[in-house]
């Protein structure tokens, strides 16, 4: 179980360094300037958002799982004033935060200032905290579910972004468990995806991931029909699809979920990231490529991360 931890973060971890490379940038100009898709970490493509950072650092996507899982493991508790003084530091520190969603950080500056946020946003970026509560809450999926609302309503107060974290954290959970066969049984895990939601639009998406399953699609066809924009739903929905094309298979989900990007540029990061995230859970941290882990800068910390989440979880 602690290996499936380590997966989790390190997955998401990679996915996130990985797809910040080329977030935004289409098809088109990821091949004139790599040669082909991506298939290792590497420097960021000079027209993507992450293009001031260096190969195997990680976006504000992935500071904002470590933010919650730090104050996880630390207070040994799911601790809503500590998130919320982390993220107000988190937002104070502007060198950390250089593309992140405005709608995130607009909701930051209400929380440091006592205001109502109002509805928030419907980014990807909203529902990451889902992953780290996952983890916390990974045998029981109605606490996951309820805790990761808790902190999900800090900043994005809509029930698009609820029901994509819900979906998010108790996909982290049961991943993490091992409680499907996923090559057979994809249509019984999304059916139990589904009774944790309340929207028809996010029941529709989670339907049309397994139609596109069902058929077999191509991740191109995925990308038409399902999209993948910053939307969480979009977002989530498309790393869920990647991820549960080849669930065994790591490798092939983190480097499909990165080069995501299609004809007009896509958000690969938070989707590599969520990829990631479930592949690593349900494979374990072994399943991620060596040669990943090594160039990924913070990669010790976020193992040790794991393991304090871990050990914590098991109370």
């Amino acid at each position: 179980m602690k290996n499936r931890f380590r997966g989790t973060l390190v997955g998401a971890a990679v996915g996130d360094s990985m797809g910040m490379c080329v977030e935004e940038i289409p098809f088109d100009e990821v091949i004139l300037h790599y040669g082909d898709k991506i298939t290792d970490i590497c420097e960021p493509h000079p027209a993507s958002p992450a293009y001031f950072l260096k190969a195997g650092e990680n976006s504000s996507e992935f500071e904002i799982v470590k933010i919650v899982a730090e104050s996880i493991a630390e207070r040994k508790r799911l601790d809503i004033r500590d998130i919320i003084e982390r993220y107000i530091e988190w937002y104070e520190a502007e060198e950390l935060h250089s593309y992140v969603d405005p709608s995130f950080l607009v909701a930051i500056e209400a929380l440091k200032e006592g205001k109502d946020i109002g509805r928030g946003g419907s980014s990807a970026e909203g529902i990451l905290p889902a992953i780290p509560i996952g983890m916390y809450h990974y045998t029981n999926p109605i606490l996951a579910v309820e805790g990761t609302k808790a902190v999900v309503m800090l900043t994005h107060r809509n029930e698009t972004a609820l029901d994509a974290a819900s979906i998010l954290a108790v996909s982290i959970g049961e991943l993490l468990q091992g409680r499907f066969y996923l090559q057979d049984e994809y249509g019984y895990f999304i059916e139990l995806l589904k009774t944790f939601v309340k929207k028809d639009e996010t029941k529709f998406y989670l339907d049309r991931v397994k139609a596109l399953l069902d058929k077999d699609a191509s991740y191109e066809e995925a990308i038409d029909e399902i999209g993948n924009g910053s939307y969480a739903l979009e977002a989530v929905s498309q790393a869920l699809f990647i991820f549960l094309k080849t669930p065994e298979n790591t490798e092939n989900v983190i480097i499909h979920a990165v080069n995501s990007y299609g004809n007009y540029g896509g958000d690969t990061d938070s989707i590599g990231l969520m990829a990631g995230a479930f592949a690593g859970a349900y494979n374990g941290e072994e399943s991620i490529p060596a040669i990943w882990k090594t160039k990924l800068v913070k990669y010790k910390d976020i193992v040790k991360l794991s393991d304090k989440l871990y050990k914590v979880a098991q109370h």
